[in-house]
C-alpha cells in the first residue's frame, strides 16, 4: 500500500464504516497522513485487479506503545462490497500473517462485531481463536455494541 492508494483505500474503508458492522468509526479521515499515523508501516497490503484497481486492503495497528507489546498488533481488513466472495479476504489475511511474522509479530488480535459473521469466519479460517466477548464496550451512533475478541498466536515468532 502506498499513499497514492489512499483514495481507493479510503473509499473502501468508508463503505465498511457505512455498514455499521466493521468499526466504531463513523467517518474515514480525509488525509492519508492522519490514517497512516496509527498503522504499522511494514504491514500494509492492497489487493489489485489486473488493471491495478484496489479492491481490498489489510493493515496492522500497534496495540500499545509499551515495548513489551511490540510483537502484538491488531488486524484490519476491508473489501470493496463489489468484490466480496472472491477470496480477497483470505489472500489479504495470508499476506498479513506472513508479513507480520517477517516483522517479528507474535500475536495478532481482532475485535469484531458479533453480527459480522463473515469476518469472524475469515479470522477463524486463518487460525484465530475467540477469546471472549466484550459486552457493551462502546457506543456506535448512540447504541451500545458488543465485540468478539479474537487472537492468533504465531507458530513461527515468539515461541508460539
Amino acid at each position: 500500500m502506498h499513499p497514492e492508494d489512499w483514495p481507493a483505500v479510503r473509499r473502501i474503508y468508508q463503505a465498511g464504516i457505512d455498514t455499521k458492522l466493521a468499526t466504531f468509526e463513523t467517518r474515514a479521515p480525509q488525509a492519508w497522513e492522519t490514517w497512516s499515523a496509527g498503522k504499522r508501516p511494514e504491514c500494509r497490503f492492497v489487493a489489485r485487479d489486473q488493471d491495478g484497481l484496489v479492491w481490498g486492503w489489510a493493515v496492522l495497528s500497534p496495540v500499545s506503545k509499551r515495548s513489551a507489546y511490540r510483537g502484538v498488533a491488531e488486524v484490519s481488513i476491508y473489501i470493496d462490497p463489489a468484490a466480496k466472495g472472491r477470496g480477497l479476504g483470505s489472500m489479504l489475511m495470508e499476506a498479513l500473517i506472513e508479513g507480520s511474522e517477517a516483522a517479528g509479530i507474535w500475536t495478532l488480535t481482532a475485535s469484531i462485531f458479533p453480527e459480522n459473521e463473515a469476518s469472524i469466519y475469515l479470522h477463524q479460517k486463518h487460525g484465530f481463536k475467540i477469546l471472549g466477548r466484550r459486552e457493551r464496550i462502546a457506543q456506535l451512533d448512540g447504541v451500545w455494541r458488543d465485540t468478539v475478541v479474537m487472537e492468533r498466536r504465531s507458530l513461527v515468532v515468539g515461541g508460539g
